[in-house]
């Protein structure tokens, strides 16, 4: 009964351990996209701004070179380790929509865990002049 026990609570907190190391994994893929989105909405050519007459207002384009190329730069400054870039696009030409996937690998290996589960976050910002 003692060893049971014993085998029981092990289990349980190597699931704990797993599963709050996945739960982290995953936080830190979103806050990647996240930055990396928002750097990317801030990535138009001043070239590409321009006044609309009837609004007065600042009015820009964003292509999605722009978005991949401003990703990419971020992620290697960010030291993004074992994060790749699956996608990186501007829809509306005023919004980056950036896709990032990653490999989580359990601290501890068990029997009852996998060695590896694939994850992917999608973030979106829009870039403003105010």
């Amino acid at each position: 009964m003692v060893i049971f026990s014993v085998v029981l609570a092990v289990g349980v907190l190597l699931g704990t351990i797993s599963a709050s190391s996945l739960y982290l994994e995953r936080k830190r893929l979103f806050v990647m996209a996240d930055g990396a989105a928002l750097a990317a909405s801030q990535s138009f050519s001043l070239d590409s701004v321009v006044v609309d007459a009837t609004t007065h207002t600042l009015r820009y384009r964003l292509t999605s070179s722009d978005v991949v190329s401003a990703s990419r730069s971020f992620l290697r400054a960010a030291d993004a380790r074992g994060v790749r870039l699956v996608g990186a696009t501007s829809p509306d030409g005023v919004s980056a929509v950036v896709r990032l996937a990653s490999t989580w690998r359990p601290p501890l290996v068990g029997v009852f865990f996998p060695a590896g589960i694939p994850l992917e976050v999608t973030a979106q910002a829009r870039g403003s002049f105010f």
